[in-house]
């Protein structure tokens, strides 16, 4: 016998382990070895073929839509542009009435001034009046005195003291300031007879007087602008 140990002899069991375990080392060795040259190439492109041809796919689909829309008439901005003239339309019906109203306004405006300014004429012209008359009827008061001085002065033409001559300077003073606001003696002496300045008191026959001509003042008549204060009492001829 030799120093050496034998082996023990390998059983059947020992066998079918061993390949298994075999089997499972080379597993993994052929799952990290890379594809075959020809075969990866292949692979690769055809995931990149099947994208293109559906990216073409698409694209060309969404232009021929796009194409038939625009042959038709018919593109995405059509409800935005009927919109927009929709309200163009409106803006303009909006314009035209506010400009109507305008026009209205306008014309009122005119006829309102032109209403005001003839009632701010009239009454300037009714206050004028107005005024003339209660200058005129304060005159008329005073001429009732005027008259009595001038009964006096002719009484004593003849006379010519201090006292007449006092008299007549008050009565010259008091024609004077008559005259100063505006009041004047109705000239009535061979004048027409006017019904509006004169009142005939009387008719009588007078040689070489025209017929209705005023041949003598019975009282002075006076005036303050455009109205008779006082008419003046006349005789006229036949």
């Amino acid at each position: 016998m030799s120093d050496e140990k034998k082996q023990p002899e390998a059983t059947a069991e020992d066998i079918e382990r061993g390949d298994d375990a075999g089997a499972a080392q080379d597993a993994p060795d052929k799952a990290a070895q890379p594809p075959a040259e020809g075969l990866g190439e292949e692979a690769a492109v055809e995931p990149d073929e099947a994208r293109e041809s559906g990216d073409k796919s698409r694209h060309g689909t969404g232009g021929d839509r796009s194409d038939r829309a625009r042959r038709h008439g018919k593109t995405d901005d059509a409800p935005h542009t009927e919109h927009t003239e929709a309200e163009l339309t409106q803006l303009a019906q909006e314009l035209e009435a506010s400009r109507s109203e305008a026009r209205d306004l306008k014309d009122k405006w005119l006829r309102s001034v032109s209403e005001f300014d003839n009632y701010r004429k009239r009454t300037r012209k009714e206050w004028d009046l107005l005024q003339q008359r209660t200058k005129a009827e304060v005159v008329l008061n005073i001429l009732s005195v005027v008259d009595d001085f001038e009964r006096a002065c002719s009484v004593v033409e003849d006379r010519d003291d201090d006292f007449i001559r006092g008299i007549r300077l008050i009565y010259n003073k008091l024609a004077a300031t008559l005259e100063d606001v505006g009041v004047r003696k109705i000239e009535a002496i061979g004048a027409a007879f006017d019904p509006t300045y004169h009142m005939a008191v009387a008719q009588i026959e007078r040689e070489g007087a025209e017929s209705n001509a005023v041949v003598e003042v019975v009282q002075e008549g006076y005036s303050l602008g455009d109205i008779v204060v006082r008419p003046a009492k006349v005789v006229i001829a036949k």
